[in-house]
């Protein structure tokens, strides 16, 4: 089992430069990263080595800007104070990269007229010149509407804000997490919002506390509980994150510990195994849709069929996949509706005053995501928790739960920056350490910039966001959720940035940070968004979602999806503090998204999600990712699905089809470790995708219900040395292959795969030499360990035999294919720099 350690790494400065200017972010980091090689079989000199090149490839594909930035923390992500005692040098991956080819260049752009912003010395009544400056955004936002109707509907419109905090949360009339405080609409298109030069401007979603603190009590262990009353212009049903000196605190909760930095799998997680059973779920039938005509021939997934109502009615809208009778590989929907503890998991459980205040955070039993529930009633006498509205935000339910923790309940207010807020009597209560905090600011809205246009015919366009700070807003984990396709996925269709019916929307140099949901969520139309250079960390849900919608199985003729989206050189870590069905980057119902050149790690799942196989056309290339999978299971960095077909153009411009365009994943650099199984994990009927030129360090390839993909001039890293819990790897697993539904068209070929442990480099559920049906194997490089026999495990004449290269190849398998001796590390290493450094 891997532990968090979580390091104090001082101050850094993220660096948001635009125009030549640089606004400098102060951001105090702390980081639950790689502890100890754990579940990996390795020597700790070899894992040293490789994580050092996978820094060196986060310097290669890190904006020059942000170079040490960005080596800096991923030195401390992976503690590579582990290997200062190895022969890995400290710093072996200096001077050793050349630039990265294909960094994003944004135009500059020339204001036709610029209204200035300064919260300080500001007025509203001002005319928005540098000397006489708005004081607010929204003024600011007006005027430009006034010049505008004065002016050709192309010039370009500027708002400079000046350096300091702008509480956006104080008396807002707004608290959807779709409409934002700034809610821009096709009246603001050729628009641009930026920080002025090198200042500081944060845009928060919460309010400013100013606090009278008294002591209300001394606890046993010798902490002090203060309390403060909330001021009445505060909305209190918003209130639910308590920002304390630019971090969130942490809601009073059993066990203890702070949700950003002690996950699943740390030494103190702040989850409890303490559960003894589950209250049986109600099953309540949704009504199935199933489409008969058209329908994908030679698949496992071959019809569109969706559950409305019953059980799906705790989504909005109400509907899901997995509530359709009997989707292949899942069941109705349902969630359990409570739950008992052991004896002494809940100690405090006979005391709770009001238990309805209270949340119940629990896992998914297949750890695949977590729930979140309102407690309803507690029986202490039976130890039993009833829960009420929740358990929406993961898709497709269980009987039962796992790991579990409780919040927001008076009586475990019992550790230090723990904080609850007593809504009857406005009072806020909070367990300080030695010393107070200075600075407290409660959330009161979720979303802070929206753009939206009216549809997609008449669209908000040429809007640029860029040098600003995101931060205080409020969590939606018990908003609204939505299932959007067949993938594992229910979603909050709602960010802190908010986009709908959008074109040539440019997000970049910002920070988003210390947000209570996803960062950007670009939902149905929006055409040719670029997110470039962002930082996005501390998020309580994923960083950046687009998901689109159809009508039923119609993505032909409704143009309701995000399109051509440029998604490079942003920094993403510290996501899914909340929720765990989450990522840095999730596309669903999407069309040709680009996700280019990105740093990843440390979040509770997959690092980019293709929750299906919606027309495709979409490229994940150059991106470094690491320590993913911390508290979930069965799956990898990169993750996709198949499981529902839809009408598209994809193949052919005009003409609809079931079936769509190619993917590409490509010269990606993915360190599998935490619970990782497969460094791209092509789940349940994934299809039409090929992987070439990555680095993929301890897992293999894995072909599960799908079809039509190619693999080649891959390596693979010691996929043997992968001890997941799950499942052990080899270079190559196939698994449930069927003639006339899946396994066909299956390419692995020009392949380079180094075992650690093992002689056996695939395994192939179902070979049998009397009737193949394997993919296309040929021109491999495989290396097995000194002092081992290579051996493919096949069935001849009904018995399971170890084959030599010669007699596989017999078969007409792995023509061209070499065996050697597994090489030292360093020149494996030596072998991803040239394949990763030296692609033109």
């Amino acid at each position: 089992m891997h532990h968090y350690i979580v390091i104090f790494i001082g101050i850094f400065f993220v660096n948001v430069t635009h125009s030549g200017h640089t606004t400098k972010h102060f951001s105090k980091l702390y980081h639950p990263g790689y502890s100890t090689v754990g579940n990996l079989n390795v020597p700790l000199e070899y894992d040293c080595a490789l994580r050092a090149f996978i820094i060196e490839m986060a310097r290669y594909i890190a904006p020059s800007s942000s170079q040490a930035y960005w080596i800096e923390l991923s030195q401390s992500a992976f503690q590579m104070n582990q290997c200062n005692n190895t022969s890995i040098a400290k710093n072996a991956w200096k001077n050793r990269t050349k630039s990265f080819k294909i960094a994003p260049e944004i135009k500059q752009i020339t204001c036709y007229h610029r209204i200035f912003v300064h919260g300080f010395e500001g007025n509203d009544m001002f005319d928005g010149t540098f000397e006489r400056p708005k004081k607010t955004i929204q003024a600011a936002l007006s005027f430009t509407r006034t010049l505008r109707a004065t002016l050709d509907s192309d010039k370009i419109l500027c708002i400079t804000i000046r350096g300091g905090t702008y509480y956006l949360g104080t008396n807002a009339t707004t608290t959807s997490s779709q409409i934002g405080a700034i809610a821009l609409t096709v009246n603001d298109s050729n628009l641009v919002i930026e920080n002025y030069q090198d200042e500081r401007v944060i845009l928060s979603g919460g309010t400013l506390l100013q606090l009278k603190w008294s002591i209300h009590a001394k606890t046993a262990a010798g902490g002090t509980i203060m309390k403060a009353h909330i001021p009445s212009f505060v909305n209190l049903n918003q209130f639910n994150e308590l920002y304390i000196d630019d971090r969130r605190a942490i809601v009073a909760k059993y066990p203890n510990g702070d949700p950003s930095t002690q996950g699943l799998y740390a030494k103190d997680p702040g989850f409890s195994y303490g559960a003894k059973s589950w209250v049986s779920p109600s099953v309540n039938p949704s009504v199935n849709i199933h489409v008969d005509k058209p329908y994908r021939n030679g698949t496992v997934f071959t019809n569109y069929q969706l559950g409305i109502g019953g059980g799906a009615s705790v989504f909005n809208p109400p509907r899901n996949f997995w509530s359709t009778a009997s989707p292949t590989a899942g069941r109705n929907y349902v969630v359990p509706r409570g739950f008992t503890v052991k004896n002494g998991a809940l100690p405090q459980i006979s005391n709770w005053s009001k238990p309805t205040t209270g949340f119940v955070h629990a896992f998914h039993p297949g750890y695949w995501g977590s729930w979140v529930f309102e407690i309803a009633s507690v029986n202490s006498t039976k130890n039993e928790i009833m829960f009420g509205r929740g358990g929406f935000q993961e898709a497709r339910g269980s009987h039962s739960g796992g790991a579990f923790y409780v919040s927001n309940i008076f009586e475990e207010l019992d550790a230090q920056n723990e904080w609850f807020l007593d809504k009857d009597t406005r009072t806020l209560y909070f367990m300080p350490n030695e010393t107070m905090p200075q600075v407290f600011v409660a959330s009161q809205i979720p979303c802070l910039i929206s753009i939206s246009g009216s549809d997609n015919k008449n669209s908000a366009s040429n809007i640029l966001i860029q040098g600003l700070i995101f931060s205080q807003t409020s969590n939606t984990y018990m908003k609204d959720y939505m299932v959007p396709s067949g993938g594992d996925w229910a979603l909050h269709r709602g960010g802190t940035m908010y986009l709908t019916n959008t074109k040539n929307i440019t997000i970049t140099r910002n920070v988003f940070t210390q947000l209570g949901s996803n960062g950007i969520a670009l939902i149905d139309y929006n055409d040719a968004t670029s997110i470039v250079l962002n930082e996005f960390v501390w998020l309580a849900d994923s960083a950046i979602i687009l998901v689109g919608s159809t009508n039923g199985i119609d993505g032909f003729s409704v143009i309701s999806q995000p399109a051509n989206t440029l998604i490079q050189s942003n920094l993403i870590h510290e996501t899914g503090i909340y929720i765990k069905q989450s990522s840095p980057v999730l596309i669903s119902v999407s069309r040709s998204i680009s996700v280019i050149g990105n740093l990843m790690f440390n979040m509770p799942r997959a690092a980019i999600n293709v929750n299906d196989g919606f027309y495709g056309n979409h490229t994940l290339s150059w991106n470094v990712i690491f320590n993913t999978v911390r508290e979930t299971s069965d799956h990898g960095p990169i993750n996709s699905w198949d499981r529902q077909p839809f009408l598209t153009d994809a193949v052919q411009a005009g003409l609809p089809s079931l079936w769509q365009h190619k993917s590409y994943i490509h010269h990606n650099t993915i360190f599998n470790n935490y619970r990782c199984v497969w460094p791209i994990d092509h789940d349940d009927g994934s299809c039409f995708y090929e992987d070439s030129y990555n680095f993929l360090v301890y897992g293999g390839k894995k072909n599960y219900l799908g079809h039509s993909k190619t693999d080649h001039h891959e390596i693979y890293v010691f996929p043997d040395a992968n001890q997941s819990g799950f499942i052990n790897s080899t270079c190559l697993r196939d698994t449930a292959a069927q003639r006339g539904s899946s396994g066909w068209n299956e390419v692995w070929i020009n392949n380079t795969c180094a075992l650690f442990k093992s002689s056996v480099p695939y395994h192939i559920k179902g070979c049998d030499t009397s009737d193949l049906f394997v993919p296309l194997l040929m021109s491999n490089q495989i290396y097995v360990p000194s002092g081992t026999q290579v051996a493919f495990v096949c069935k001849v004449n009904g018995t399971t035999k170890r084959l030599t290269l010669k007699q596989w190849n017999s078969y007409g398998l792995d023509l061209g294919t070499t065996i050697n001796t597994t090489s030292d590390v360093q020149d494996i290493i030596e072998w991803g720099r040239e394949m990763l450094q030296q692609a033109e």
